[in-house]
């Protein structure tokens, strides 16, 4: 996933189903273990590693669904702006 450092944002939420119920299981796990390396590169950049957060989630779960984006959304607010933000 790519996420450009002059964005306005600099959340990236990753909503996955649980690797057990989804037929793409083997990409869910292989997102899973490239989670810790995405807050590694983020800790080098300058950016916290709250900016990226991988969830995993079943459509079942409408509230939970719509829930955890906008609670991200909330936490990296608290944390300010990106410093690589562009006017």
């Amino acid at each position: 996933m790519e996420v450009p450092l002059t964005a306005a944002w600099k959340d990236a939420p990753v909503l996955d189903c649980y690797p057990v119920h989804c037929h793409y299981r083997d990409d869910n796990l292989w997102a899973h273990s490239r989670a810790h390396p995405n807050n590694l590169i983020l800790e080098n950049l300058g950016l916290e590693p709250e900016c990226f957060r991988l969830q995993w989630v079943s459509a079942s779960e409408e509230s939970r669904f719509a829930h955890v984006p906008w609670e991200m959304a909330e936490q990296v607010r608290k944390l300010g702006p990106s410093p690589y933000r562009t006017p």
